[in-house]
């Protein structure tokens, strides 16, 4: 009879703790007790496996609800009961709106709901962490694998809650979230690299919560109809069979690898296809196979088998790193200063007044004010323009929404000033090699291919890559360089 009194006092002290705060703050745990309280408890486990918190269970939308709970009676109580609160809370917030809606009404919120999510950035604000993420970040410790995959859980939910419940944030918006997480926690920003990484992470852990939505059927159709990769026929068993058997045989044939090296390339291929990757132990491991890839690389084994064994060279943050591993030098920082400090003079070259790109982009830049807005599309101007000013081969450079047709490592840019849909990619023999968010990113690796995978440049965009190799180097012949274009002295 006393445990029994016992057990009623302590679900009622928990009811009482739920009522008392707010679902976006409930750990794991509080949802499952919530769901209890609910009579709902055969959704606990797939609850606890799913790691649902307050926020990520406000940011259920009905096709991930669907995914989630496999009784349809489940599914319209849950729906229902995230309904309710939410209309309970925005009563809290506007006591005063209690009168019917209009149609005009409901428009004008639906376009102010539309212009935050294209805005939110500019204001965005980090969200309240869990007690122990504070204490860590308090404390300024080097987060855990653990640690990091909280925080990047919790920024995921939140994003997802800002956008209301969209699960495709913009390039702009994981800028913006990263940066103010670097800004908020410096000591995050390891090494220089903490931008990439925690980007990466955000950005895998979207894909993660999307998955079972791109899944569907319907989707898949969808996507299959309109030329998405993710719509095409998946691999047959023995096409991944046979692709195992020529990995071993181009390690064999390649170079003798001892069992460790062995040992690192089947974990590479293993860790490229999870959704949520260890970057730092990618790191170490990238950093200790350095030499057996610089002798592949060196012997001409194919690009296409260097990839096999090294999946992670596709990804620019990686080809950044292990160009500093062999110059010693930050691309991406070089190009950044390079696009930033020159663009507004190389824009200005008589040769290129009368450009059809340039006065395109004098066209587009009337349409805006917004001085970031502007930057970017000078920057990006200034890429597609560079071989242009030394009367080289742009083709060899950069293909503006058309086919690539060259070997060498190129560009393909698609909408170059519509910055909603504007793509970036990197083509190496032919095939995309990776898709990259921004113009610094894409120059940064299109310069960075060239000295990881050792390919020689083409005559006809020589001058072009010899320039930027110039101002990337601290070469002394700079001004010489300059002087022979007719640059003045870079803005700053």
């Amino acid at each position: 009879m006393r445990l029994r009194h016992r057990f009623k006092l302590v679900s009622f002290s928990k009811r009482v703790y739920l009522q008392d705060t707010a679902m976006e703050t409930w750990s794991v745990d509080q949802v499952c007790s919530w769901l209890v309280e609910k009579n709902l408890g055969e959704l606990v486990h797939r609850f606890q496996e799913e790691e649902v918190s307050g926020a990520a269970l406000l940011a259920l939308n009905d096709r991930m609800v669907q995914q989630l709970v496999k009784k349809i009676g489940h599914q319209a109580v849950l729906m229902d009961l995230i309904k309710k609160y939410k209309q309970k809370s925005q009563e809290l917030k506007s006591p005063g709106e209690t009168a019917p809606v209009t149609q005009a009404e409901r428009k004008v919120r639906h376009i102010l709901a539309r212009n935050k999510a294209l805005q939110w950035t500019k204001s965005y604000v980090l969200p309240e962490f869990p007690y122990d993420v504070k204490c860590m970040l308090a404390e300024q410790k080097c987060p855990d694998h653990s640690m990091r995959i909280r925080i990047i859980e919790f920024l995921q939910a939140d994003m997802t809650k800002y956008l209301e419940g969209s699960l495709y944030p913009t390039t702009q918006q994981y800028n913006d979230v990263v940066n103010a997480l670097l800004q908020a926690h410096p000591f995050l920003d390891e090494d220089g690299c903490g931008f990439f990484l925690w980007k990466r992470a955000l950005k895998d852990r979207f894909k993660y919560v999307r998955r079972p939505i791109e899944d569907d059927e319907q989707v898949m159709r969808n996507k299959c109809k309109f030329g998405h990769r993710r719509g095409q026929t998946r691999k047959s068993l023995a096409d991944i069979r046979f692709n195992e058997i020529k990995t071993i045989q181009i390690k064999e044939e390649a170079v003798c690898l001892d069992s460790e090296v062995d040992e690192h390339i089947n974990w590479f291929q293993q860790e490229y296809v999870k959704t949520e990757k260890d970057w730092r132990e990618i790191d170490k491991r990238m950093s200790q196979t350095l030499e057996i890839r610089r002798k592949l690389i060196g012997g001409r084994t194919p690009l296409k088998d260097v990839l096999k064994m090294f999946p992670f060279l596709q990804c620019p943050y990686q080809l950044f790193r292990e160009f500093q591993l062999l110059t010693r030098t930050d691309i991406y920082k070089k190009i950044r200063h390079i696009l930033e400090s020159y663009s507004e003079n190389i824009l200005a070259s008589l040769s290129l007044v009368d450009n059809p790109i340039n006065i395109a982009l004098q066209e587009k830049m009337k349409q805006h004010t917004d001085e970031d807005m502007l930057k970017h599309m000078k920057m990006t101007a200034t890429c597609l323009l560079l071989p242009d000013v030394f009367g080289e081969d742009s083709s060899l450079f950069v293909i503006v929404n058309d086919k690539v047709q060259v070997s060498t490592p190129v560009l393909e840019v698609k909408n170059p000033f519509n910055m909603d849909v504007c793509e970036f990619s990197l083509y190496l023999e032919k095939e995309k090699l990776t898709k990259v968010d921004d113009c610094i990113t894409a120059l940064a690796a299109l310069m960075a291919s060239f000295h990881v995978f050792g390919i020689e440049c083409p005559r006809r965009l020589s001058q072009t890559l010899n320039f930027l190799e110039t101002l990337i180097f601290d070469s002394p012949s700079m001004k010489e360089k300059e002087k022979e274009v007719g640059f003045l002295h870079p803005v700053t």
